[in-house]
């Protein structure tokens, strides 16, 4: 791929860690690791459907991903998706400087 379309893929990723609302998010899950929508609003003081937007928004960035423990999510670090697709760009872009 083309450095064009691999920075396009990486815009959901530079997007979503442009917000500071989602940098909190970001470092509450850091600091606590498995954190629900309730830790996690209570740890920023944001309200719950405003931390679901910005989580949703991380995950489809690939960097958070949930797993269900009874009746709540539970939000980790998973940054295997976005760490590919910034790897794509970086390696294209070094190729195209070559």
């Amino acid at each position: 791929m083309d450095p064009e379309s691999n920075f396009e893929e990486c815009l959901p990723i530079f997007n979503a860690l442009g917000n500071a609302a989602r940098q909190k998010i970001i470092f509450a899950i850091n600091e606590g690791k498995n954190l629900s929508v309730q830790d996690i609003a209570k740890r920023i003081n944001l309200s719950r459907p405003a931390v679901s937007h910005h989580l949703g928004i991380l995950q489809d960035a690939g960097i958070i991903q949930h797993r269900k423990v009874g009746r709540e999510r539970i939000y980790y670090f998973s940054f295997e998706d976005a760490f590919k697709k910034m790897s794509n760009l970086i390696g294209s872009v070094e190729n195209v400087n070559r």
